[in-house]
């Protein structure tokens, strides 16, 4: 399988359509692709379609987009994931890029939400930061987080027309050698293999220490009827950070006293949520699981994400390390039984929280 894809943020609202003739389909029909868009653009019959998909979408507003001078403060920049854990109240967020800005080490923080695209400057450097990648890059990290040795994820052009190519969704999770370009919608082989991300090395492009995580401890103990809402995010790599210290591998945690209140706001381990202490392998999964369920769906159904008992022996059965595949069948790990349900579902103990 080649990997698919779906439109940054950069592309929408650029122009017309650029429609042109690429190169045959498996099934000997021409592959018509949008080289503005970078979409498909091919009608059942094989002619080309007036306009690609991209043509409908607006460009990204101006309340949506932020530059951020790293001159002017202490900055962290992630791709925003889904909670793993949503329970009551919880406010809803635009955008796929967060920002974390801040004047002074330890000062209050003077930019702390989320846009679709952020251009980050640095003494004449800009590194684009647009939703697709920054959200595709926070998957691989999560995807990869357990993998020893490290999966490299790594910037990859296409060799046909020079496009930078991102792996995202299930693709942003493992990673293969054959790529469907973003550009012209060729594929392209590269070795061995990777995960392609423009944003891999937006660290060193502006100059900045390549950050690192370390696993804290710091115990947090909540009991969600407390609250009005609480939210659970498997913390991630920033894309790009002025921190010079480690950032904070563990859950990071909201929860809201009043839909406008938010009592607490930080990264802790463990974290035990009504008595139960949150396993955080299951966390960084159903993240990710949650992520793909939204973006998989089809216009009638969206994939369901379950927990589930084993027939044979009543333990709650756990994905394996790295399956981000929703399927029917389902080994158990605990006794190797196969498990079945009648629609492709994912599988984490987590699901019902």
């Amino acid at each position: 399988m080649h990997c698919k894809h779906n439109i940054p943020e950069t592309k929408k609202g650029i122009g017309p359509c650029n429609i042109r003739y690429e190169v045959k389909k498996r099934n000997g029909k021409p592959n018509w692709w949008c080289r503005t868009h970078g979409l498909e653009a091919s009608s059942p019959d094989g002619s080309p379609l007036p306009q690609c998909s991209g043509a409908w979408f607006d460009a990204v507003s101006e309340d949506m987009q932020t530059d951020v001078d790293l001159s002017t403060g202490g900055l962290a920049v992630w791709g925003v994931v889904p909670p793993a854990i949503k329970i009551g109240q919880v406010p809803d967020e635009l955008g796929k890029v967060h920002v974390h800005q801040r004047r002074e080490a330890g000062g209050v923080k003077v930019i702390d939400r989320s846009f679709d695209i952020v251009r980050v400057h640095k003494d004449g450097n800009t590194v684009i930061i647009e939703g697709m990648a920054a959200q595709a890059f926070a998957i691989s990290v999560l995807a990869q987080a357990q993998v020893q040795p490290q999966v490299r994820i790594q910037p990859l052009k296409c060799i046909h027309c020079g496009e930078s190519h991102i792996d995202e969704l299930r693709f942003a999770t493992f990673p293969h050698v054959k790529h469907l370009c973003n550009g012209c919608g060729r594929n392209f082989w590269n070795r061995p293999a990777s995960i392609s991300n423009p944003l891999s090395d937006a660290q060193i492009r502006l100059e900045l220490p390549v950050p690192s995580m370390q696993q804290i401890n710091r115990p947090l103990e909540i009991v969600s009827s407390d609250y009005n809402g609480v939210a659970i995010w498997p913390s991630n790599r920033a894309i790009v950070t002025t921190m010079s210290h480690p950032g904070d591998m563990g859950l990071h945690v909201h929860a809201w006293a009043d839909a406008a209140t938010r009592k607490i706001d930080d990264t802790y381990s463990p974290v035990i949520l009504d008595g139960e202490v949150l396993d955080e392998r299951l966390v960084r999964i159903l993240a990710i699981q949650r992520f793909l369920a939204d973006h998989l769906a089809d216009n009638a159904h969206k994939i369901p994400i379950i927990s589930l008992a084993c027939i044979e022996c009543g333990h709650s059965v756990s994905p394996a390390p790295g399956d981000f595949e929703p399927s029917t069948k389902h080994t158990c790990d605990a006794c190797g039984a196969e498990n079945r349900t009648r629609r492709r579902s994912f599988l984490n103990p987590l699901a019902g929280k």
